[in-house]
């Protein structure tokens, strides 16, 4: 709320009594910390501190002194939520709200000059109440002549587009202030690499696994000990995760302390983890053993029904001789028609399941960026359905870019030179994830989640390398890079699974014998 209201204001008076201000400065941290993860508020708020019950109003030295040690401190939130949200470019408080520490600071002695209620009102604060107001007036006076006020359409229309923002704002209204917001995503980033060294290893396992069952014997497959072997497994990799967390907390990482409290929930996570990752395992085994059976099932029934059919072929034939009858091709169809569907009832074969590779993949992608801001959640909810998006069809755009910077960071590139580089980086990511994608359908298998995974991991890992970091490029590229590649991803997968139902499917393979 406290976001929605500055956004929307041309002044927001900061109240800095003695009980609350620690409170107020972190209120203040969170929202400016929002605002920069924002595409924009609309305007730059103006921001008057009011400090109340000060004894000595005119102890200018004093007062000096708390001024610069407010801006200190808003400048270094400012910094610290900055380098969170990974904003290439030195920034302040002052870039964010329109404060200026020796106009906007108001020192207000308390309301009774003495002990209440007997004692009189303090003169001191109507005349300071009254120099606050007139400053306002003045103020709103001289920002009428440089911006014209909204009409209302236009502040409806200013309404929506900040509304919209705060609502997408899902992560840092979780947290009472920046530092805490910085170490929890910390601790979620180191999470995130246990997850993925998890899952990624319980897949490889899955893959061994189906190799061995494709390859034993039929009596073998009962007596397997894939089972033992899947819980020593999970139960390893849970204990790795936990051992990872134990020691993450004993580092001495900074502001730890303040996300204590949140240790259970990461331990929560890695015993739901272990569970998804023991249904995601036994599922593939199983399916692996099922389509297995299958294929032996039909092997056998194909030799078995293949004696049977011919010899109700042979039986019609001689019953046709018998009774000197001839059949029509018409009716010899509607016959072996009649015999293929007595026979599909008697076996009657369990289909495969047919899965939509898109909810998986756009399930994954949203997912992965839930974390990161209003401005990145807008832009996946706007963006359109992944299968409109392909490799061929990435254009480089000039938002892929940051702009603001371009004349600091010409000691490293020139505007040209950033931007052939940022094409070429996304021409070799593309050609590499190309690789990846093509590797996977040709082997043949069926469709697995971890292949998303895999494939935003390492997009992830060259958009981290320091020469990357220093194109400064936006989130939009990101973004953009992602939905061609997955998109790109999306069709090949799927097309890649609906092979692998064709070729292992009963129904289909016996279809197949027709």
């Amino acid at each position: 709320l406290a976001t929605l209201v500055v956004g929307l204001s041309d002044i927001t008076i900061v109240n800095m009594a003695m009980e609350n201000a620690t409170e107020m400065k972190d209120i203040l941290q969170i929202v400016t910390h929002a605002f920069l993860r924002m595409e924009r508020i609309g305007q730059k708020p103006n921001c008057q501190f009011v400090h109340q019950n000060v004894n000595d109003v005119s102890a200018y030295d004093q007062n000096m002194r708390d001024r610069k040690h407010l801006l200190e401190q808003l400048n270094e939130m400012t910094t610290a939520a900055a380098k969170m949200e990974k904003i290439n470019r030195e920034i302040k408080f002052s870039d964010i709200m329109d404060y200026d520490p020796e106009m906007h600071n108001w020192y207000i002695p308390g309301l009774w000059h003495g002990v209440p209620p007997m004692a009189p009102v303090n003169r001191g604060y109507s005349e300071k109440v009254f120099e606050l107001k007139k400053s306002l007036f003045e103020f709103i006076k001289d920002r009428s002549h440089k911006r014209p006020p909204k009409d209302i359409p236009e502040f409806i229309e200013w309404v929506k587009s900040l509304w919209k923002a705060v609502k997408h704002e899902n992560f840092i209204f979780s947290f009472r202030n920046s530092l805490i917001a910085e170490a929890y995503n910390q601790l979620s980033m180191k999470y995130s690499e246990w997850d993925w060294h998890f899952r990624r290893e319980m897949h490889l396992w899955v893959s061994e696994q189906e190799t061995v069952i494709q390859n034993v014997d039929l009596d073998e497959l009962d007596h397997s000990n894939w089972k033992n072997d899947l819980q020593a497994k999970l139960s390893s990799g849970e204990q790795r995760m936990l051992q990872h967390l134990e020691e993450y907390f004993e580092s001495g990482a900074a502001n730890l302390h303040l996300v204590e409290r949140y240790k259970e929930d990461f331990i929560r996570s890695a015993s739901s983890l272990k569970r998804e990752l023991e249904n995601y395992s036994s599922t593939k085994c199983i399916e692996a053993i099922r389509i297995k059976k299958g294929r032996h099932k039909i092997d056998t029934l194909q030799i078995e029904y293949l004696k049977i059919f011919e010899g109700k072929v042979d039986k019609l034939l001689e019953d046709c001789r018998k009774n000197e009858y001839r059949l029509e091709d018409e009716e010899l169809k509607k016959e072996f028609e009649r015999m293929w569907a007595e026979t599909l009832s008697a076996i009657s074969p369990t289909p495969l399941e047919n899965r939509q590779i898109l909810s998986d993949i756009e399930l994954s992608l949203r997912k992965e960026l839930a974390h990161r801001g209003s401005l990145v959640n807008l832009k996946v909810q706007e963006a359109k359905c992944l299968l409109n998006y392909r490799i061929s069809t990435f254009q480089m755009k000039p938002e892929y870019l940051e702009t603001s910077i371009i004349y600091r960071v010409t000691h490293f590139f020139a505007k040209k030179d950033r931007w052939h580089k940022a094409e070429e980086l996304a021409r070799s990511l593309m050609t590499l994830c190309s690789s990846y994608i093509n590797e996977k359908v040709c082997c043949r298998g069926d469709y697995d989640e971890t292949y998303c995974g895999e494939l935003l991991h390492m997009i992830n890992e060259k958009l981290q390398e320091s020469d990357v970091q220093k194109l400064h490029i936006t989130a939009c590229f990101e973004i953009d890079l992602k939905l061609h590649i997955l998109g790109e991803a999306t069709h090949s997968f799927q097309k890649m699974h609906d092979d692998f139902i064709k070729e292992n499917d009963p129904h289909v393979r016996l279809e197949n014998l027709r």
